[in-house]
């Protein structure tokens, strides 16, 4: 039952603070960039009409010309969602703890442990709602504009979710020793390492360097954000159409963990399990270090 009580201050806390308004104004710019498809199909429309154009060019540069505004869409929820969960959980526990909010709580017969999780609760059901209302505006803003079967990002727009999941997590388990300063600042370092896997990977593979293949894969661990990377393009393979084109591809993450159960343990999906377990390793990490933690 405190579990859920301290899940509800928190979210009591969030309203305070504004919270959802900062998440109603990521929602907008999302919007506002799913919009630029508009603009840019009545400027390709202008270049037909006016001859300057062909057809066959609109119809094969249109779908090219979605794929590239979605992809943008997808990497600003990816980006900010990962920064408002470092934002939301930062200093979540040492803040208290500094105001003399956990003194009075503590001493009551509520559990460190019951905290952190109502904490993870509140924090992550933020995130979720927020997240997945912006993976679904951009769902709902390209399938209007294109009137193509686009239901391929609902699927996403979940996805997406567990981005913010993970990195939440890990700084709200640092934040129980660490300052707000110092927990956010290791958090946003080791998240931006853990996005460089696939820019490591690609420079691995190009100049065959097996030390920058094995940093790829150190990152790909030691924040398993690069599984939920690869699930998404998956999952937008058949309508993404940048992935046809060569100029437009970025460096994968390494499939590391995914390639390492298939090879020894003939697991095809270690990864999620590896997902699921770094959650619930990392929250029970932090627990044990809010337990041995003096308030």
């Amino acid at each position: 039952m405190a579990v859920f009580i301290i899940a509800g201050l928190t979210l009591k806390e969030a309203v305070r603070r504004r919270t959802f308004l900062g998440a109603v104004l990521i929602g907008l710019l999302v919007l506002g960039l799913s919009l630029l498809l508009q603009v840019i199909k009545a400027r390709m429309q202008a270049s037909v009409g006016d001859g300057s154009r062909d057809a066959g060019w609109y119809a094969v540069n249109y779908p090219l010309a979605r794929s590239v505004i979605m992809s943008l869409c997808l990497f600003t929820i990816r980006v900010l969602g990962s920064i408002f969960a470092i934002l939301l959980a930062g200093g979540s526990i040492s803040g208290e703890i500094e105001r003399g909010l956990l003194a009075v709580i503590l001493p009551k017969p509520v559990r460190r442990g019951e905290i952190l999780l109502g904490k993870w609760i509140g924090l992550n059901l933020i995130l979720f709602v927020s997240v997945l209302a912006w993976g679904l505006t951009v769902w709902v803003s390209l399938t209007w504009q294109t009137r193509a079967d686009l239901s391929a990002l609902v699927l996403v727009s979940f996805y997406l979710t567990l981005f913010p999941l993970v990195i939440c997590t890990l700084t709200l388990t640092l934040s129980t020793v660490a300052q707000r300063l110092l927990g956010t600042s290791v958090a946003l370092v080791i998240s931006a390492f853990s996005w460089f896997d696939g820019i490591l990977n690609s420079l691995g593979t190009n100049f065959d360097a097996g030390i920058l293949h094995g940093l790829a894969n150190f990152a790909s661990v030691l924040m398993p954000q690069g599984c939920i990377a690869w699930w998404i393009k998956d999952a937008t393979e058949q309508i993404n159409y940048v992935s046809n084109r060569a100029d437009f591809r970025m460096g994968d993450s390494p499939q590391f963990v995914r390639e390492w159960g298939l090879s020894h343990l003939h697991l095809p999906h270690l990864d999620s399990l590896y997902l699921a377990v770094y959650i619930v390793v990392v929250f029970c990490i932090g627990v044990a270090l809010f337990e041995r933690r003096d308030v």
